[in-house]
């Protein structure tokens, strides 16, 4: 191995800037749908269909020595649901192990060390386990086995060459621990000789599965390297923001074509599946087929009636009309009492991706006799960079402050009730740079003399407050929020693009005013914040986040309370988002003059705690971060800090998802009071669309 490292450096070299071929066919199967019966020849029955799921992908991949990719995705074959498919795309992980990191973000967070890293003698022990000598050369067998005190490492078998040094094949398993979706993950690699030197993947192979209640989810991806060409010279702006497109024709590629480019055939159960999908699928499409959906959806049954909402879809007009189940029709507990609510959402999709939603809902209280309601349209009409406008109305109580604290957002001195109209635009005029405009037009009226009960302050424990009195009043507002990040990549589908990212900071501005005078308006007031957030990849030592951002009134001639900006107060026992929100802080108070706010979150994932011998099998990550806070109008200088232990556990319900629980340590200091250390609890899910926990 030793003498492996020395010489991959020759091998690196050898290959430079490259561009490949790659066949890529994905397999999917749910062990938990079993087959009630199998004919004579051990075919595969219309119910195993069911549980299976495959993709085909022919990628063209250009790649520099610097470590970017260009892709291309020449044709695209989806069969049955490909939710947990794995490496349908180069831009989803860099498996060569002559890299010194094996980079996979949908699986990981972090990256592996590779056993052929310059820290590979370091963090790995190596055992010789079978030595071939019926070749010209000597050929070993290697295992690869992880340090007691190494955290992001794989653990499998390596065969090397004597003599040459040359790799011809690899299989590794990543660790379970750092994967949030997936429970078992093994990549089996074979390796050939491209020009002269280069050692480069010819085939890859990915097994996975996810457990479930009944059975696993089973993954197979084969990936097929071709047509390598080394040291090529590329235009000198060919490695850009977008790392990967596909066009619409690659959807609409015929037989003909994946004959051609398939590198390894199907197998017999993959052929009945393709052969059997590819007979529905002008059926599935067919007016007959449509109608027969439409019935299944929109016929009302008790279950959608009291529990999951009605759908009443209509595939030929692209629409579908959406009801909340008779359970929602009474809140039991609002402001004033309880109340009636009707709901109901409309929504058209056109074949460009374009759509319409509509929103409305309307109440009654039963103790005040009145009647709130909102009514909300939004249309995108560029889906590429998600640009849309909205318009909405509506009379509804709403919080003074909505994001304080759970014990007093419940208070009544947090409410207020709001008339309202308001535009919204969005846009993305170019990558990275997004405009957000908003024009509201407000009655904003006091709740003083709405009739109240006492239950809710019973049940929560609450010693609550009158609401706020004040005169009614107009208010007219304009903001404008402005969103850059330099450099963010992103993946371009025929009708839409998908953001991956950028190693550069999202700058940003917002600017609010209060119109004066503009249909009567009588507030009068200007609001500044800039603000900078990133999320770093350390490498195996983690994540970073960090969220900076300073704000300050710069005229207050007329400012109202509801428009004042609040500091939120710590919520007793539960952590908030640490990248936003502070756990210590001892009240919730408004700030006018220029305040600092800075939220740091790092995640180490396992590298120390992993360390520590039998610990790394409970699969615990710490994570620890801090915040600042400088409010000069109350002379406050904030400081925390907190650390915790997180564990990720399956959402019993659904055994796909994932929840992060996690037990932390907080502790401040201040000029103004000082907070004992406490200890707080925290659930966060995992976002499978985002790949991230939210």
């Amino acid at each position: 191995i030793n003498n492996v490292i020395k010489h991959k450096d020759l091998i690196l070299d050898a290959a430079g800037n490259y561009s490949v071929n790659i066949y890529v066919r994905a397999f999917q199967l749910d062990s938990s749908f079993k087959s009630k019966k199998k004919n004579e020849t051990d075919s595969v029955t219309e119910q195993d269909f069911s549980s299976m799921a495959m993709t085909e992908v022919s990628l063209q991949v250009d790649k520099n020595d610097k470590g970017q990719i260009r892709e291309k995705r020449e044709g695209v074959n989806k069969r049955g649901n490909p939710q947990s498919l794995f490496y349908l795309s180069a831009t989803e992980g860099d498996f060569y192990l002559y890299n010194n990191l094996i980079q996979t973000p949908p699986v990981s967070k972090i990256p592996f060390v590779s056993p052929l890293s310059y820290s590979g003698l370091v963090a790995y022990r190596f055992k010789t386990l079978s030595i071939d000598r019926t070749h010209r050369r000597k050929v070993y067998t290697i295992a690869i086995r992880p340090r007691q005190l190494s955290n992001a490492t794989i653990e499998g078998e390596i065969v090397v060459e004597d003599s040459s040094w040359k790799v011809f094949s690899a299989t590794f398993r990543l660790p379970p621990a750092h994967m949030p979706e997936y429970d078992f993950m093994e990549v089996s690699q074979q390796y050939g000789e491209v020009g002269d030197t280069a050692r480069m993947i010819t085939r890859q192979e990915f097994n996975y599965y996810i457990k479930t209640k009944k059975g696993r989810l089973y993954g197979e991806t084969i990936a097929v390297y071709s047509d390598y060409e080394l040291n090529k010279s590329f235009p000198r702006k060919h490695f850009g923001d977008e790392v990967s497109s596909t066009m619409q024709e690659a959807y609409e590629k015929d037989s003909l074509f994946w004959k051609t480019v398939r590198k390894e055939p199907l197998s017999k159960q993959q052929e009945l599946y393709a052969r059997y999908q590819d007979s529905i699928y002008r059926y599935m499409r067919s007016e007959a087929y449509l109608d027969s959906i439409d019935r299944v959806l929109n016929k009302i049954t008790w279950p959608k009636v009291l529990i999951f909402g009605q759908i009443f879809n209509d595939h030929k007009k692209e629409r579908m009309w959406i009801f909340p189940p008779v359970t929602a029709l009474i809140q039991p507990v609002a402001f004033g009492g309880a109340r009636l609510r009707l709901a109901g959402a409309y929504r058209k999709t056109f074949t460009s991706k374009k759509n319409i939603d509509v929103q409305a809902d309307i109440s009654y209280g039963f103790r005040n006799k009145d009647v709130n309601g909102t009514v909300a349209f939004t249309q995108m009409y560029n889906p590429f960079s998600r640009s849309k406008y909205s318009v909405k109305a509506g009379r509804n109580f709403e919080y003074i402050y909505s994001g304080d604290a759970w014990i007093n957002v419940l208070k009544r001195s947090n409410i207020y009730l709001n008339n309202y109209f308001t535009l919204g635009h969005e846009i993305e005029p170019i990558n990275g740079l997004r405009f957000m405009s908003k024009l509201e037009l407000a009655l904003r009226r006091s709740v003083s003399d709405y009739k109240v009960g006492n239950n809710a302050d019973s049940l929560f424990g609450i010693n609550n407050e009158p609401p706020v009195e004040f005169d009614p009043y107009n208010a007219t507002y304009f903001e404008q929020k402005i969103y850059f990040t330099p450099k963010q990549r992103y993946i371009r589908e025929p009708k839409q693009k998908i953001i991956i990212g950028s190693k550069w900071p999202t700058f940003y501005a917002i600017w609010e005013k209060g119109v004066n005078g503009m249909f009567k308006s009588e507030i009068d007031f200007d609001y500044l914040e800039f603000g900078i957030q990133q999320s770093i990849n350390a490498g195996v030592a983690g994540n970073t986040s960090y969220r900076i951002k300073s704000g300050d009134f710069l005229n207050t001639r007329d400012l109202r309370i509801i428009d004042y900006k609040f500091m939120r107060q710590g919520d007793p026992l539960f952590f908030l988002n640490p990248e936003k929100a502070f756990q210590a802080l001892d009240s919730t108070f408004p700030v006018f003059e220029r305040f600092l706010q800075g939220n740091l979150l790092h995640e180490f994932n396992g590298f120390f705690i992993n360390r520590i011998p039998f610990v790394k099998k409970l699969r615990l990550q710490e994570v620890a971060g801090g915040g600042l806070l400088i409010a000069p109008e109350r002379d406050l200088r904030y400081f925390e800090l907190f650390a915790g232990i997180e564990r990720v556990f399956k959402w019993p319900f659904n055994p796909l998802a994932r929840v992060k629980l996690g037990v932390y340590v907080v502790g401040s200091v201040a000029n103004k009071f000082n907070n004992p250390v406490q200890i707080k609890i925290g659930l966060t899910t995992w976002d499978r669309f985002k790949n991230q926990w939210r």
